[in-house]
């Protein structure tokens, strides 16, 4: 699943899951709220719900809001806790989650290699 946008594009997860019934409003007031950002700079949300089956993506386009919804035949998203406190994701990592693949093992590493780094 390709989503549009600007090469400097950032793509935030949400760290809890959500009741995927929640539409624009609710997800953006816990980008606001939660995530402490601007929803109008065209970044992207993710929302990862209680079932795993469902993803939501939400992004200002320009013009208005866009909110993608991606529901899996197979399989199931990775749950928001293997994220391992991971706000931010690449957008290979985005296109690699919403196609089903479960990247612990990339956040994983991810988070040994910032906890080893040395203080400059």
């Amino acid at each position: 699943m390709e989503l549009m946008g600007r090469s400097d594009l950032r793509v935030f997860v949400y760290g809890e899951e959500i009741d995927m019934r929640a539409g624009f409003s609710k997800l953006h007031a816990l980008v606001i709220e939660k995530m402490k950002a601007n929803l109008f700079e065209g970044n992207l949300f993710v929302f990862l719900g209680r079932n795993p089956r469902r993803a939501k993506v939400l992004q200002f386009d320009g013009s208005g809001l866009r909110l993608t919804v991606k529901m899996l035949d197979r399989g199931r998203f990775m749950k928001v806790s293997d994220l391992f406190e991971t706000p931010e994701i690449s957008r290979d990592e985005l296109n690699r989650l919403l196609d089903g693949v479960n990247l612990r093992v990339v956040f994983a590493a991810k988070k040994m290699q910032s906890e080893n780094q040395p203080f400059a």
